[in-house]
């Protein structure tokens, strides 16, 4: 199957133009510093574990709760799915079960992280940390207090809002900017008073604002591009990245083609032009990257959600000959291909301390502010 070509091999290696003495700089550097991906995956692909120990992963932020991992199968017919199982209580639990099923069955390679301390754990024992995010807060259903029911859980972030409006507020695919709604506002409170980190990753840039303006601590906009480099859905606008870093808060550069080049080809190249431009927006104690990848399921699997119908795929750039859309992403087709963004930033000319921050150094602070 086409969308599997990838989930084996290593991601392109791209030239930069480096000295023999830059590349053993930038590997040495890679395997030093913490690399913390905002957003590592949505599924569970067939070599996930090899390539994030390839890609030299600290840890990284998995989301669950979307359609339910055990169907991301990467069909192309006969799909069991319900709209009802998209961001339900049920489908989070169920994920949260499956997720643990396997880092016991990769007790070698993986960990459950909760906090700072654990990312930091699993870097000296050599091992990859996973988080647990969701991507929608649907499932808390009219009430805030069930976020507490799966912080209990092993949960630790919740976006408020996936591509459309619900009823915490509005959604990037969103043509109206109503931002945050009262309920919105209840949930974030809550999520503060928990330690859970609010992410705006597919927030609509007005609800990112709002979201700002009621939150005591940080927050992140995990996954997303910037508005004023590329025409997409899929980005944020200047303005609410720079109320974002004013508040604390980390911008994660998401790998998606179309919200870099807002076509369906990109390269690593591209996605460090992107980091930089966001750095100097916005400062380097404010950037990291979420690279939202989903090789593990088909289009026809993702068209099954309520937030994905033609008229939207099409506005951000995915295109069903280049699937998975990581394939246009030449050098970070997988999890394997960290290794080239520290390469990339080292040609950029970044000093070892700034990249690591944006490797992964300011997610694991706000983690530490926030989560603890």
């Amino acid at each position: 199957m086409g969308y599997y070509k990838f989930m084996e091999r290593s991601a392109s290696r791209i030239d930069f133009d480096l000295s023999p003495a830059q590349e053993e700089h930038a590997r040495q550097l890679h395997s030093e510093i913490l690399v913390f991906d905002g957003l590592m995956e949505c599924s569970w692909y067939d070599g996930l574990v090899t390539q994030l120990k390839r890609g030299g992963t600290t840890a990284g932020s998995l989301s669950i709760g979307n359609f339910g991992y055990h169907r991301w199968q990467g069909k192309t017919e006969d799909i069991d799915a319900r709209l009802d199982d998209w961001w339900s209580a049920d489908t989070l639990f169920s994920d949260i079960g499956f997720v643990n099923a396997k880092i016991s069955e990769h007790s070698d390679d993986l960990v459950l992280c909760l906090n700072s301390a654990d990312i930091a754990q699993a870097k000296k024992d050599g091992k990859v940390g996973i988080m647990l995010d969701v991507q929608n807060t649907e499932f808390a259903g009219k009430d805030p207090d069930r976020l507490e029911t799966f912080y209990n859980l092993g949960l630790r972030r919740a976006q408020l809002t996936y591509n459309m409006t619900v009823p915490a507020g509005a959604g990037c695919m969103e043509t109206r900017n109503s931002g945050l709604s009262n309920f919105g506002a209840d949930m974030i409170e809550k999520m503060n008073e928990i330690g859970m980190l609010v992410d705006t990753g597919h927030c609509h840039s007005s609800t990112l604002m709002d979201a700002l303006d009621v939150s005591q601590v940080p927050i992140t906009c995990s996954h997303a591009g910037m508005a004023s480099r590329c025409k997409n859905p899929r980005t944020q606008t200047d303005e609410a990245l720079v109320k974002l870093a004013d508040n604390g808060g980390v911008f994660g550069i998401v790998s998606t083609p179309g919200a870099i080049t807002g076509t369906d080809k990109c390269s690593v190249k591209d996605y460090v032009e992107t980091i930089d431009a966001a750095v100097n927006l916005i400062g380097v104690d404010h950037v990291g990257f979420g690279s939202d990848f989903s090789l593990a399921a088909s289009v026809e699997e993702i068209m099954t959600a309520p937030e994905w119908n033609d008229k939207l795929r099409e506005a951000v750039g995915v295109n069903v000959q280049v699937w998975p859309w990581s394939d246009g992403h030449k050098g970070f087709e997988n999890n394997s291909g960290y290794p080239n963004l520290t390469r990339g930033l080292v040609a950029k000319g970044y000093a070892d301390e700034d990249i690591s921050k944006i490797m992964g150094g300011n997610f694991i602070r706000l983690i530490k502010d926030v989560i603890g």
